[in-house]
């Protein structure tokens, strides 16, 4: 299947992606329809230097099923009135993206054992029944396109409860894209 893929990939001719667009367009398709119980999506783009800060070489369409891959993956992690953030930055010769939720987290062992094809870590029912391929295809498409494709906790944030007494963790998976700034 990655040979199919990257066999694929090699036919299309690459062109210049604008991250920062595709990102909004993205998001957009999630907040421009009712999700009502549904995580709200958000997005931060940070300000970066230079003519086209967020352009990458690569395939749109294929920078876009990884986005909506990570993106309903976090959906489906969230708690109902939970937010998915999506951030990208400049790092160095890279462009960064992320997409955080506010989840459980991933067990540090599975970090990297989510990737595998067909591997699902789903807690309960409430997360939702996935084939566990998004995420193996949408390492596949990034590793394609020269970048990475990993995962991590987030740290756990004190915050104040309802109650403004006792504090209670909250955290999520995070899951960080690299690829080299055109």
């Amino acid at each position: 299947d990655a040979s199919r893929l990257d066999a694929e990939l090699a036919r299309e001719d690459a062109n210049p992606v604008d991250v920062d667009e595709l990102l909004r367009a993205t998001v957009s398709l999630y907040n421009d329809i009712p999700r009502d119980g549904l995580p709200e999506v958000s997005l931060e783009i940070e300000d970066a230097s230079g003519a086209f800060p967020y352009r990458v070489i690569g395939h749109d369409s294929r920078l876009h099923q990884v986005m909506v891959n990570l993106i309903e993956n976090a959906i489906s992690f969230s708690p109902p009135q939970g937010r998915v953030t999506i951030k990208a930055r400049q790092r160095g010769d890279e462009v960064e993206v992320t997409v955080e939720d506010e989840g459980p987290g991933v067990a540090p062992e599975n970090l990297e054992r989510i990737f595998e094809r067909f591997y699902t870590d789903r807690p309960h029912e409430n997360f939702g029944q996935n084939s566990g391929l998004g995420l193996n295809i949408s390492r596949q498409i990034v590793a394609a396109h020269g970048g990475r494709l990993y995962a991590e906790n987030r740290p756990h944030d004190r915050t104040p409860d309802e109650s403004g007494g006792r504090s209670k963790q909250s955290g999520g998976a995070r899951f960080v894209i690299r690829l080299a700034a055109a």
